[in-house]
């Protein structure tokens, strides 16, 4: 019985003398194995991407200053029934009542703030202007104290400001509340020095530029010729801003153009024939 004991013990020892080599092989073999795995390049869901310049529509955003006066003609751009964004001046008799009428029929409002021009003679100053002698505090006060009695804005631009906007002070100082309350800002370009658009996005605020004053001549030829220069821009940039006022001839001729903008080829040359689309402002910025 001691015999076959002795060699069942010595089968045990053939077997597993050779599984306990084999063993480390086996372990490090697996590591080679899953380490060439993780080294392998790895394939990448694609990300999806949105909608690029190209694929959108042109887009063109008319900006009507000075609301707050000429209130039967603001009306009146109203029943085009198209986007239009209004720029409305504080502190007028009119204002509440323009803002009011503009927000009820869906129209989109900015703030017009008075700002500092370079030549003050002979001009109608509105009261609690913006100037560039003011502390940064002294123009935020002014800032708030008008989009307190504007609660309805979107953004905001500059009545007059050829002088202030040029100011990186003071632009910094308008930033910091916009910025503070979700406003963005358009750059009227009165001035083609102005700190707006620098100040505006060093600190991301949402932001774009005039690219054209629509009635700087007050003939109906010359305003049609201005808002096709803006469609041209449109088209060739995927996007325009147009800023006109709220007068008869603006009026007229916007009625009579809209047509055009929004075949947007048929008549002008430079443009391929696709409809440009009619924005608010606050679709412009970025």
């Amino acid at each position: 019985m001691a015999r076959k004991g002795g060699k069942g013990r010595k089968r045990i020892k053939r077997v597993w003398i050779p599984l306990l080599l084999f063993l480390p092989l086996l372990v490090l073999a697996s590591l080679v194995f899953f380490e060439a795995i993780l080294e392998a390049p790895r394939q990448h869901q694609p990300l999806k991407v949105s909608e690029t310049k190209s694929s959108q529509p042109p887009r063109l955003a008319f900006i009507i200053d000075d609301g707050g006066y000429k209130f039967e003609n603001l009306k009146e751009i109203l029943k085009l029934g198209k986007p239009m964004t209004f720029a409305i001046l504080p502190n007028t008799p009119q204002t509440r009542q323009a803002v009011l009428f503009v927000h009820q029929r869906g129209g989109e409002i900015m703030l017009h703030l008075p700002m500092e021009p370079k030549e003050e003679n002979g001009l109608a100053l509105e009261k609690d202007m913006v100037k560039t002698d003011m502390s940064s505090p002294g123009i935020q006060k002014i800032l708030r104290g008008a989009l307190n009695q504007i609660p309805e804005v979107r953004g905001m631009n500059a009545h007059m400001g050829s002088k202030a906007t040029e100011d990186p002070k003071v632009m910094e100082a308008v930033m910091g509340v916009l910025k503070e309350l979700g406003l963005y800002y358009i750059d009227s370009h009165t001035s083609s020095h102005s700190a707006g658009m620098k100040a505006a996005q060093a600190i991301g605020v949402p932001s774009a530029q005039n690219d054209k004053f629509i009635d700087a001549v007050k003939k109906t030829e010359n305003i049609k010729e201005a808002v096709r220069a803006a469609m041209v821009k449109a088209k060739k940039e995927g996007k325009a801003t147009a800023i006109g006022h709220p007068d008869p001839l603006t009026l007229k001729s916007l009625q009579e153009m809209i047509p055009e903008i929004e075949k947007a080829g048929e008549m002008i040359p430079e443009i391929e024939k696709a409809g440009i689309k009619l924005v608010f402002a606050s679709e412009i910025v970025r």
